[in-house]
C-alpha cells in the first residue's frame, strides 16, 4: 500500500494545498493531510478546529484522511508508515527552501520521499497568510479556500 503525506500549518488550508491533495489522492492509496503545530507559533484556528477544516476540504476523497500533530513529520511519518512526502513549490524560493527540507528528511529517514509539485500559475498569489487577511478585513474567501469551508472559518471565527 502506498501512502504519502501532504503537511503545512494550514492555517487555513486553501484551494492551492486542495491541489497537492488532489495530486497525492490520485497516485497513492492513503494520503494523510496534516496541520503540523508549532507550539512556539500563533495561529488564527486552533489545532482542531484547523482539523475540522481539513475534514469538510478533504471529504470527497476516500482515500484522505485529516489530522492534525504537534511534533516533527518524520516522527508522524514513521508511527503511520508513510515515506512519501507531497510538497507544493510556487516559485524558486520555494524550492530551494524545500529540497533543503528533503534533504534533512532523507538524513532522518533514508527511507523517506520527497516530491515537489509544481504549483499552477493561477494558484501561485494565494497563501493562508493571504486568507488569514481577508478574513481580518471581512473580505470575500471565494476563489481562495474550498467551498466547502467558506461559511465554516466564518462560524469558526464567530463572524457569522
Amino acid at each position: 500500500m502506498k501512502k504519502a503525506i501532504v503537511t503545512g500549518s494550514f492555517d487555513p488550508i486553501t484551494i492551492g494545498h486542495m491541489e497537492l491533495v488532489k495530486h497525492a489522492s490520485s497516485n497513492y492509496d492513503t494520503v494523510y493531510v496534516v496541520a503540523l503545530v508549532n507550539e512556539k507559533k500563533e495561529y488564527m484556528f486552533t489545532m482542531e478546529q484547523k482539523k475540522r477544516l481539513i475534514e469538510l476540504s478533504v471529504s470527497k476523497f476516500p482515500n484522505v484522511i485529516a489530522d492534525a500533530y504537534v511534533g516533527m513529520t518524520a516522527d508522524y511519518m514513521q508511527k503511520h508508515g508513510i515515506t512519501q512526502i507531497i510538497r507544493g513549490v510556487r516559485n524558486e524560493k520555494d524550492r530551494e527552501y524545500e529540497l533543503v527540507l528533503a534533504a534533512k528528511m532523507k538524513e532522518f529517514d533514508e527511507s523517506f520521499n520527497t516530491e515537489l509539485v509544481l504549483c499552477k500559475d493561477e494558484l501561485a498569489h494565494i497563501s493562508s497568510t493571504l486568507v488569514r487577511k481577508k478574513i481580518e478585513n471581512d473580505e470575500r474567501l471565494d476563489g481562495l479556500v474550498p467551498n466547502e469551508i467558506v461559511d465554516e472559518i466564518r462560524i469558526l471565527l464567530g463572524k457569522k
